[in-house]
């Protein structure tokens, strides 16, 4: 059964069946493979032969933008070169880099020319400097800056040859903060000729603020210069002044011979009066036959302002005596003038002051014209007192009117160590007049040079004569008042020489009183005088010490040898009683403190306006050495003095 089942098995492939069937699954995986490599083959080609395709397209689109970057460039270089403007790259110092045609044309110049030089060597030169102050700022940021300047045309250098350039610009530069770069390119300018824009802006601006008719300043033009006139008269605390003037019945003339005579007649009027004002000072039309006056000068003083201005109004006034010629007609114009003096109240504004002249100028046209009024009524007396008293004291140098008095000043133990000249003035009808009712307007006008120097002249033969009849111990010392303006002056230290060489005085027995003012640092010229004059021992004493401005180290600089106090310290000086001590109080306190200065600076210190025993007694006690008041003497005539001074027949 066995071999039955083994003869029913199927017998194995043979060998040759086996070696072909291999070579035919080798054959057809090399089919399979080979087939595979020509795929990958073709898709590699078809790969490449994309990106071929790619790079051509890349590269067509590479010359097109070429192509319209070189038309770009092309087309900026047109208009860089053919600009209506002119162009120009600049580096951070302003040399110019390159320009456009347009720019060499403007300047007159060849393009070549221009490259390597600074745009400023273009400009006029006032203009350079302008230029140059705010180049820097303008480097920066040029797109949100202009600046205007004049170039010149060629190598001129008038105005003639020349227009008004507009420079604008940008940055070529990312970084605006990289620092100073030369020779490079930075910045992109447009020069733009705005000569005709200029013309026409400033002619829009004078039209708007100049009347058509005269040429002159309109209101307009009046309420912005006021406004600033007032402004400063505020914040100096001083005075000005505003004339409104309206011509007497030159309705008249309208009316009878027409409007073109009244305006030829307002031309010629507005010619005559600009002859007869300073250059400083403003004249206004208003409108019709109404004009004004702004005076440039102020004062702090508001009497003295209004002297001024009443002055100025009969000067003008004056200025119309002559008649106006007009067409064969002759006019006799005159003037109604009102008078404001600003700021009247502290709150006062523009139009109120215009207001208060205006109202003042209806007043002098209500009195029949041809008259100057003051808007405040009492202003008006005011100027013309003072205007006498300035008469009177011209005809008083004239006629030797003044008189020195004497007052002693005094140690402590009642000896008389100095005597100071004090000006009076002998009026005709109103008696003695003291310095105080006068001096002020001799400060105002030179005739205090004048008066001074007369003063001193006649101190000085006044201390010969007496030192010559030897009435007189001779350490004794002649104080005399010296103004600022004495002091000021140029030749006031030759002045003082002359007269001390021609009476062969020795000068140490003089002391000149000055103010406190005269010793501030800014007054070089009073300072120098000082200095010259302490060269020649005269010696100088501070008046009313303590309500002036000057400091220790003003005090201690300069060449002071004896402080004054003032009498205004003095007075409020009281002693106790009860307590049998100086009361206590901030004069006491400062009086005490001046001598405490004058003490440790080795000054000597006098107490002026002694006047009763107790402020004797407290000066006594504060260790004052020299006073000086009616307690011991009033001002006396020369002619007295012998009486109250000791004779040195008797030593």
């Amino acid at each position: 059964m066995g071999n039955d089942d083994d003869s029913n098995k199927p017998a194995p492939p043979s060998h040759e069946y086996m070696r072909e069937k291999a070579e035919q699954i080798a054959q057809r995986r090399q089919r399979i493979s080979y087939e595979k490599k020509l795929a990958d083959r073709d898709r590699l080609l078809q790969d490449l032969h994309v990106h071929q395709i790619e790079l051509e397209l890349q590269n067509e689109e590479l010359r097109q933008s070429q192509a319209k970057l070189e038309f770009t460039h092309q087309q900026y270089l047109d208009l860089y070169n053919e600009a209506p403007v002119g162009y120009a790259s600049l580096d951070d110092s302003g040399l110019i880099i390159r320009s456009n045609q347009m720019l060499a044309s403007m300047l007159g110049m060849e393009k070549y020319t221009l490259t390597g030089k600074a745009l400023a060597e273009f400009m006029l030169p006032i203009d350079q400097n302008i230029f140059r102050s705010r180049f820097n700022a303008f480097v920066k940021q040029p797109q949100d800056k202009h600046i205007d300047v004049r170039f010149k045309v060629g190598n001129k250098e008038t105005e003639t040859s020349s227009f008004i350039g507009r420079i604008q610009g940008r940055r070529l530069d990312s970084d605006s903060k990289t620092g100073y770069q030369h020779w490079s390119e930075t910045i992109l300018i447009v020069v733009s000729d705005v000569t005709e824009i200029k013309k026409s802006e400033e002619k829009i601006h004078y039209q708007a603020f100049h009347d058509l008719l005269t040429g002159i300043p309109n209101r307009a033009s009046l309420y912005e210069r006021l406004e600033n006139a007032l402004s400063l008269a505020k914040r100096q605390h001083s005075y000005g002044a505003l004339l409104f003037m309206d011509l007497d019945r030159f309705k008249n003339i309208n009316d009878s011979l027409g409007h073109h005579t009244g305006d030829k007649l307002l031309i010629d009027f507005t010619n005559r009066i600009k002859q007869h004002t300073r250059k400083e000072d403003m004249l206004f039309r208003m409108g019709g036959d109404e004009f004004v006056i702004l005076l440039a000068e102020q004062h702090h003083d508001n009497n003295i302002m209004a002297v001024i201005a009443q002055r100025f109004a009969e000067h003008i006034g004056g200025a119309m005596t002559e008649p106006l010629i007009l067409g064969g007609h002759s006019f006799q114009i005159t003037l109604s003038i009102g008078i404001s003096i600003f700021p009247f109240h502290s709150r006062d504004n523009l139009n109120d002051v215009v207001r208060q002249a205006d109202t003042a100028m209806y007043q002098a046209k209500k009195e029949g014209g041809a008259v100057a009024r003051f808007f405040q009524a009492n202003m008006q007396e005011m100027a013309r007192q003072r205007m006498i008293l300035e008469a009177e004291l011209r005809v008083a140098l004239v006629e030797q009117q003044f008189a020195l008095f004497y007052q002693p000043q005094v140690r402590t133990d009642g000896t008389v160590y100095a005597l100071e000249a004090l000006l009076r003035w002998q009026h005709p009808y109103r008696g003695i007049v003291t310095p105080d009712k006068f001096i002020h307007v001799a400060e105002d006008t030179s005739m205090i040079l004048e008066l001074g120097n007369w003063a001193l002249e006649t101190v000085v033969k006044q201390i010969i004569a007496w030192q010559q009849l030897k009435l007189f111990d001779s350490s004794i010392r002649y104080a005399i008042n010296v103004s600022a303006k004495q002091l000021e002056s140029s030749n006031f230290y030759t002045q003082v020489k002359q007269i001390i060489e021609r009476y062969e005085l020795d000068p140490k027995c003089l002391v000149f009183e000055i103010t406190e003012s005269l010793l501030l640092p800014d007054n070089k010229v009073a300072n120098d005088t000082l200095k010259q004059l302490s060269e020649l021992n005269i010696t100088f004493s501070v008046d009313d010490f303590g309500t002036g401005y000057s400091s220790l180290a003003t005090i201690d600089n300069a060449p002071i040898g004896q402080l004054k106090i003032d009498r205004s310290f003095v007075s409020q000086l009281h002693w106790s009683q009860e307590q049998d001590s100086p009361k206590p109080g901030n004069q006491y306190s400062l009086v005490n403190a001046i001598l405490s200065m004058g003490k440790a600076l080795e000054l000597d210190v006098i107490a002026e306006g002694v006047e009763t025993e107790e402020q004797l007694k407290v000066l006594t006690h504060l260790g004052c050495e020299y006073l000086q008041g009616y307690y011991f003497s009033s001002p006396t005539p020369i002619d007295q003095i012998p009486e109250i001074l000791p004779s040195t027949e008797n030593d």
